[in-house]
């Protein structure tokens, strides 16, 4: 009997401890926000690749004439474009501001949200984009990882024009 109370007892604390390996913090989500907004400036595609998960997904919504275009691009598209485009840039400035995080109650994922600010210029043209970022995190392998960005973008004066 104390071998099977013993044994129920060790799979117990072995369980909590894998489901503790598995749980995402604050701490966690802000170390990869931290990690990849410092890769973006520095204009690191591979670093920002080591915080996206197999399964990433880039969700982007912008303004196209009267309608709202949605484009979705997996992890190697995403990479793909970043590290295409960065190249052909004068200039570029990235600024995180009005950053919120969330756990979920379950303690296995988590989200924040985010303005994302990017100046650039190329050929001599420069431009302002803001996207109100929204990620989903978790945990992959025992790291954190973000599994999905999405979001609204503006690109240029973001000023409403009048209706009349």
């Amino acid at each position: 009997m104390a071998r099977l109370l013993t044994g129920t007892v060790l799979a117990v604390l072995l369980s909590l401890q894998a489901q503790a390996s598995d749980t995402i913090t604050r701490q966690h989500i802000k170390q990869v926000i931290d990690e990849t907004d410092a890769a973006a400036k520095n204009r690191d595609t591979a670093t920002i690749g080591e915080y996206l998960s197999e399964g990433f997904e880039k969700v982007i919504e912008f303004p196209y004439e009267d309608l709202m275009a949605t484009v979705r691009l997996t992890r190697k598209e995403y990479l793909d474009l970043i590290d295409e485009g960065w190249p052909a840039l004068e200039e570029y400035e990235y600024l995180r501001e009005a950053t919120v995080i969330h756990i979920m109650p379950d303690g296995l994922s988590g989200h924040s949200y985010s303005t994302i600010t990017e100046t650039l210029s190329r050929d001599g043209t420069s431009m302002v984009s803001k996207f109100r970022e929204h990620a989903l995190y978790a945990m992959e392998n025992g790291r954190p990882v973000i599994t999905q960005i999405s979001g609204h973008t503006l690109v240029g004066d973001t000023t409403p024009e009048p209706e009349y």
